[in-house]
């Protein structure tokens, strides 16, 4: 279940492998993780065979699509991070997100912990949930949201309209940024109503998620 770059390739296998991960991002912000291996490679213009040289599982290949995009979501994290006011670095962000989300079929499934990542991908995703959770923080210290929520109850959120809008075709900008901005009125801090549970951190959704045995 690995990634096959520990040696040296070709120029030519090597635009073969870029071709098949441009085409696995595609097929999977498109499809979701239920997307064939198959469909990569059509899609690809190359063999299956191809696909397995280059990644030796599908789990790879998802793998390695899904740390692309934990890169760029930690840049603009990261980003937001130096942004003077907390409240408006953490509302870019969330925006951010949801569109990424709402583009990337998998990511959001990933994110909504419908499916889990191993070692490859995992470090980015740390890293990424770590800026997550300091960039709600900052914005919660300053007064701007709610101070009863955690990181990954923002992070559900996102996934949940990413998930709902993901079927409406040339409706879903709109009604992805009309439901962001009823996400983001409820993550005020004022006139509030007290929330059942407690803040969610990502441990604890991933407890959760394994007491379910999903």
């Amino acid at each position: 279940m690995t990634d096959v770059t520990d040696r040296p390739m070709r120029a030519d296998a090597r635009r073969n492998r870029e071709r098949v991960l441009a085409a696995a991002e595609a097929t999977f912000s498109e499809l979701g993780v239920a997307a064939s291996v198959e469909e990569v490679a059509r899609r690809a213009g190359v063999g299956v065979g191809t696909v397995c040289r280059h990644f030796e599982t599908k789990q790879a290949l998802v793998e390695a699509v899904l740390s692309g995009m934990y890169d760029a979501l930690l840049a603009q994290v990261e980003r937001a991070l130096d942004e003077p006011d907390p409240g408006d670095a953490f509302r870019a962000f969330f925006l951010a997100l949801a569109e990424v989300q709402g583009r990337h079929r998998v990511l959001a499934e990933q994110m909504a912990a419908v499916i889990d990542v191993a070692a490859t991908a995992a470090p980015r995703r740390e890293a990424l949930y770590s800026a997550m959770t300091e960039l709600v923080a900052r914005a919660q210290a300053a007064g701007t949201i709610r101070d009863d929520i955690g990181a990954a109850d923002v992070t559900m959120l996102v996934a949940g309209v990413a998930h709902a809008t993901a079927m409406l075709g040339d409706a879903q900008p709109i009604l992805r940024e009309r439901y962001v901005a009823i996400v983001l009125d409820g993550l005020r801090p004022v006139d509030r109503s007290a929330l059942p549970g407690r803040a969610l951190d990502f441990a604890e959704i991933a407890r959760l998620k394994q007491r379910a045995g999903h």
